[in-house]
């Protein structure tokens, strides 16, 4: 079952097709053939010549095992120093900057609370004398009921 999509593909250029299989073979599969066959030689080689025992090439395969390990280990081991270090230095730094950066959190809080405050003066303000103006004419009303 074909989709609409394939109706949108060109068929592949055999030229190109067989050159890029060329070099895959030349890049790839040639460079592994040419590593597995030199180890089958020196395994053959040694077996023939019959050097060492089971026990010494156990051993230096443990040790071809354990060598990258040890290596991958101690570059492990270097990037967590220089990360702990790294740490050390930023917790250094941490302080001050919070610090200024709270002190503008402040600053920039009253300039908020200050704005806003000017922006409702204009209502509250009125309004203020009003209730104001309206509390003296209760007092003054209480006084004269009182007489």
């Amino acid at each position: 079952m074909s989709s609409w999509l394939d109706r949108f593909q060109r068929p592949p250029n055999p030229v190109t097709r067989a050159a890029f299989r060329r070099q895959v073979r030349l890049e790839i599969y040639l460079p592994i053939a040419l590593a597995v066959l030199l180890i089958v030689v020196l395994v053959a080689a040694v077996v023939a010549v019959g050097y060492g025992t089971t026990s010494s090439w156990a051993d230096i395969s443990l040790v071809l095992l354990a060598v990258p390990l040890a290596i991958l280990l101690l570059l492990l081991t270097a990037a967590l120093a220089g990360a702990i270090y790294l740490m050390f230095r930023l917790i250094g730094e941490v302080p001050p900057i919070t610090s200024r950066l709270q002190e503008g959190a402040d600053q920039l809080a009253g300039a908020v609370r200050r704005g806003s405050d000017v922006a409702v003066k204009p209502i509250l303000a009125p309004a203020g004398v009003a209730a104001a103006l309206a509390e003296v004419g209760r007092s003054l009303r209480a006084i004269f009921r009182a007489e």
